[in-house]
């Protein structure tokens, strides 16, 4: 270990609280805890100096980031910087401060940073009972967004454990498919659409089934949540020191099923590394965000802006994830009196709604912008700062009406295979038409037929994951990914 670096590392969180760093000086400290073979301690720690909202806005007001992120995705995966400790990190940083807000029957409860961290570890202890019985336990989520199952989902990606989302919107069919192919040993079930598709399948797998609730409904008998937790009391051996520390960073950590060119899904492969190097990497996109803000979310968990942007970004950015009571718009409507968000992503469908509602109580061409932001800000709780538009086209008009009136609405174009998102119009640029320019990290290219190829850090681009025994099949070819979509209009690229 350097003292000398560990000093400097802290004089650089001093001046970041003054928003005095640069560029260079920042770049030079990364250089040298790679050069110095830096302890895990130290490099750790300047990964916690890079999350912060100054550092963020001092890289990418400067022409450094390819270097910067470089740089970054190497002390991540010399320092083993995966989602565990990202998350331990934050809650020592923010400790009470609220991590995640639920919303049941309008009544909103909070989780802190060192609250979630403590249940994380309570859940991975409870994991540890299937690692004692089963050789290579895999478990899968088929459930509704959930306090509960995002617990399982950070212990797992904590502590090593392999876990597939599967996607709420497939078919019996699909389900079944995705049940074999990533070799489930293990699932937590919940809700009715989850309760209703594992009834459908269940006598074809051996699968040892926990219920997050609706546990009556289920036709097999089931281990409920509250006993899965009391399994866990009594191991004395489970050490989350040690679990931290044996993740491997190269290793498949979780796999994301997504719809193919064939009939049955794809599985879409994410290491450790993938998913640190993206936070990293959408920090320098969007500077602006930090610890201050306030998600309100209801896009599904086993999609990649729902589970990478929207949970991940907020503990990284030690923001707060809010729950939504239901994706129903009216009770959006709801939350937005309650939580107040800054920061609100959706499909279009939802910004048209909100938009209709506008144009409905208000005469848009004629009336005051002041009482149009008015409007606005009654309708979203009058803290919404943010938004982003995606999976979809949004007329260039409701873009336009909403950044005029205070909410700088974004628009951009994303795969699982890229962790998410690959283009973003930046904030304060928004061109009409136009899915922005490519995300820090990332390198664009058209073919000679429009077709959009791209590359990047993140190393999710990407593996498709095969039965075991059949390896990985790599989709990149001179280490660029062919994504079957063509880059031409309405969605040309900014330049």
């Amino acid at each position: 270990m350097d003292p000398d670096l560990k000093i400097r590392i802290t004089d650089a969180y001093s001046s970041a609280e003054q928003d005095a760093t640069s560029s260079h000086g920042l770049i030079q400290l990364a250089e040298e805890c790679l050069a110095n073979n830096s302890d895990q301690e130290t490099m750790h720690e300047f990964l916690d100096l890079a999350h912060l909202t100054t550092i963020s806005k001092t890289i990418s007001g400067s022409g450094d980031t390819d270097i910067w992120l470089d740089h970054i995705v190497n002390i991540i995966r010399r320092s083993k910087f995966h989602v565990g400790y990202m998350l331990r990190q934050r809650a020592n940083r923010y400790k009470d401060k609220t991590a995640f807000n639920i919303l049941i029957d309008n009544k909103l409860k909070t989780l802190s940073f060192s609250t979630v961290w403590s249940s994380v570890i309570e859940t991975g202890r409870a994991l540890s009972v299937f690692q004692k019985n089963e050789d290579i336990p895999v478990i899968g989520l088929l459930t509704h967004n959930q306090l509960s199952s995002v617990l399982v989902d950070l212990a797992c990606l904590s502590f090593g454990v392999r876990i597939i989302p599967l996607p709420l919107n497939s078919t019996p069919e699909h389900i079944s498919f995705i049940l074999d192919h990533a070799e489930i040993t293990h699932l937590f079930v919940g809700g009715k659409t989850g309760t209703r598709l594992w009834n459908e399948v269940q006598h074809k797998h051996p699968v040892t089934v926990i219920s997050l609730n609706d546990t009556d409904r289920l036709k097999e008998n089931t281990t409920g949540w509250d006993h899965f937790l009391e399994q866990g009391d009594p191991v004395q051996d489970f050490d989350p020191d040690s679990c931290l520390s044996n993740v491997q960073m190269e290793s498949v950590q979780t796999i994301m099923y997504t719809s193919g060119t064939t009939a049955n899904p794809k599985g879409i492969v994410f290491n450790p590394v993938n998913m640190m190097s993206k936070r990293f990497a959408r920090a320098l996109a969007l500077p602006e965000i930090g610890s201050h803000d306030v998600f309100l979310c209801y896009l599904p968990l086993f999609h990649t802006f729902g589970r990478y942007f929207e949970l991940m970004g907020s503990i990284f950015w030690g923001a707060t994830y809010s729950f939504a009571e239901s994706p129903a718009f009216n009770s959006l409507l709801n939350d937005f009196k309650i939580v107040q968000p800054t920061i609100f992503i959706s499909i279009p469908k939802r910004w048209v709604q909100l938009y209709e509602m506008l144009n409905t109580e208000l005469e848009l061409d004629s009336d005051d912008a002041s009482k149009i932001k008015s409007k606005l800000n009654e309708i979203t709780g009058g803290h919404l700062k943010w938004g982003l538009s995606a999976a979809g086209y949004l007329d260039p008009d409701i873009f336009s009406l909403f950044q005029t009136h205070g909410i700088n609405l974004l628009s951009g174009y994303g795969m699982t295979e890229a962790t998410g998102g690959i283009t973003m119009n930046p904030p304060d640029n928004y061109e009409r038409n136009s899915v922005g320019k490519a995300l820090p990290g990332i390198d664009l290219k058209l073919a000679d037929d429009g077709e959009l190829c791209l590359k990047g850090l993140y190393g999710s681009i990407p593996k498709i994951f095969l039965k075991k025994g059949m390896g990985t099949f790599s989709l990149l070819t001179e280490k660029k990914i062919s994504t079957r979509t063509a880059g031409v209009k309405p969605l040309p690229l900014k330049k």
